[in-house]
């Protein structure tokens, strides 16, 4: 009988080890957020958007900076991601071009955004909510040193903000907000 026992736990061992290895959670399913409770977290994003943008005073830019632009953030692909496309013009960056994906990965259980811009920049975030504010962060590579820039994404009364952190080494340190306004129909 002692030997069953060994067996069935050495069994069972096997199983939730395999299971961890390859990713699979062990606990039950319930856990996992559904399609729909993940599209509805992310849904105040969608939408067709003016946007205003700011660049705050720093060191190398003492004055700061600001730019106008659209947002077109649509579903895709079954509804299960949100497709962004970006244009803006400001005094600093000058024309900007953004595309990305943003959707939820069930085996990280965690948001990830994907985003490619016309300076050649492909950055990758990861994060979740916390209360009603989308947190994404990513380490930007960078010539002299990679840093850490973090995203905030939240809903402003009947805009869309986005705040954009960034340290290097220093702590966080806002470099860009964006308030995005419905566009006119």
């Amino acid at each position: 009988m002692r030997n069953r026992e060994a067996i069935a736990a050495l069994t069972i061992s096997f199983i939730l080890g395999r299971a961890v290895c390859n990713g699979q959670p062990t606990s039950d399913a319930s856990h996992q957020p559904t399609a729909a409770a993940v599209r509805a977290k992310i849904a105040f994003l969608a939408g067709s958007y003016v946007t205003a943008t700011t660049l705050p005073p720093s060191s190398s830019m003492p004055k700061g900076a600001t730019g106008k632009g659209t947002s077109l953030i649509t579903w895709a692909l079954d509804s299960m991601f949100l497709s962004i496309q970006e244009e803006s013009l400001n005094s600093l960056l000058g024309q900007y071009k953004g595309y990305g994906m943003l959707g939820y990965d069930p085996q990280l259980h965690e948001f990830v955004l994907s985003m490619f811009n016309n300076f050649g920049d492909h950055p990758v975030y990861h994060g979740g909510f916390a209360g009603d504010t989308l947190i994404l962060m990513t380490k930007v590579p960078a010539p002299k040193a990679p840093f850490d820039q973090k995203l905030l994404w939240y809903r402003d009364s009947g805009t869309v903000r986005l705040e954009v952190l960034n340290d290097m080494g220093k702590g966080l340190v806002p470099v860009l907000e964006q308030t995005a306004t419905p566009a006119p129909r």
